[in-house]
């Protein structure tokens, strides 16, 4: 199924308030991080992310 137009929009618009941050791993290292990230429960990005904010000492509500 095509993405529609408005989709497109909005997924430009929410891109523009984020930043990137690019990492490198080991081949092989990625498909076992998202295995262990999707079995608790969350997206790679989600993970990743969770574990930088609890290493700065940030708890969930501190994400956004």
């Amino acid at each position: 199924m095509p993405i529609s137009e408005a989709r497109k929009r909005a997924n430009e618009n929410y891109l523009k308030t984020q930043d990137e941050i690019r990492i490198r791993i080991p081949k092989g290292q990625k498909a076992e991080i998202q295995a262990y990230a999707k079995a608790q429960g969350k997206s790679l990005n989600a993970y990743i992310v969770e574990l930088i904010h609890a290493d700065m000492g940030k708890n969930a509500s501190d994400l956004n």
